[in-house]
C-alpha cells in the first residue's frame, strides 16, 4: 500500500531529519511525485519496514552505548571504593597496633611498680604494721604473679638507692583503693611472704 506524505511528515514517520529524507530522494531510495505544486514522498510498505529496522538498530546501538558508558562509570566508582576501603583497613590496623603498644607500655609500668612494692615488702624496707583484713581487695584481673626472689641483687640495689619509698598503707590510700581492695592486696603480700 502506497502512502503520499510531505517531506516533513515522512521525516516524522520514519524518525529521521528532513535532510536525511532529501538525501534519500537524491540517492533514489525514495520516490517522489509532485501534486498541486507540492513535492510528496511515496512511501511503500517495503520502505517503511527497512526504515523502521534502521531506526530500531540506531536506537539499539545508542542504548547499548549508553549501557557500556554506565558500566564503565560503575567500574571506575567500584575501583575508587575498593581503594578507599583498603586505605581505611590499613589505617585501622595502624591504630590497633599503636593502641596495643600503648596498653603494653602501661601494663609494663604497672607491673614494675608492683614488683618494686613486693620487693620492698619482702626485704623489710616497708614498715610492717598490723593490718585489718577489711583494708585490701584486688580484682582477679588485676592480680599479678611476681617471682620476688628472682633477682634479689638488683632489687636490693633499687631499694637502697630510692629515697622516696612510702608505707604500703599510704601508697594504697594515695591510689584511692577501697577498703576491700586494700584487704585483698595485703592478703597477697602476706601469702607471698609466707611462701
Amino acid at each position: 500500500m502506497e502512502k503520499k506524505l510531505t517531506v516533513i511528515e515522512t521525516a516524522e514517520l520514519l524518525g529521521v531529519s528532513k535532510e536525511a529524507i532529501y538525501n534519500r530522494i537524491r540517492r533514489g531510495s525514495l520516490t517522489t511525485v509532485i501534486e498541486n505544486g507540492i513535492k510528496l514522498v511515496v512511501l511503500t510498505d517495503e520502505v517503511k519496514k527497512s526504515s523502521s529496522r534502521k531506526s530500531n538498530n540506531n536506537v539499539s546501538d545508542a542504548y547499548i552505548q549508553l549501557l557500556k558508558d554506565e558500566m564503565k562509570e560503575l567500574k571506575d566508582r567500584n575501583r575508587a571504593l575498593e581503594a578507599d576501603k583498603d586505605k581505611l583497613v590499613q589505617e585501622k590496623e595502624k591504630l590497633l597496633i599503636k593502641s596495643k603498644e600503648e596498653i603494653e607500655k602501661i601494663y609494663k609500668q604497672r607491673d614494675e611498680h608492683i614488683k618494686a612494692i613486693l620487693t620492698l615488702a619482702s626485704s623489710g624496707a616497708i614498715e610492717h604494721k598490723k593490718i585489718k583484713k577489711e583494708e585490701i581487695f584486688v580484682h582477679e584481673e588485676d592480680a599479678i604473679d611476681i617471682d620476688i626472689e628472682s633477682d634479689n641483687s638488683q632489687t636490693k640495689g633499687i631499694v637502697e638507692t630510692y629515697s622516696d619509698w612510702q608505707d604500703l598503707r599510704d601508697y594504697l590510700k594515695q591510689k584511692g583503693y577501697s577498703k576491700k581492695e586494700k584487704k585483698a592486696i595485703k592478703k597477697k603480700f602476706i601469702k607471698q611472704k609466707e611462701a
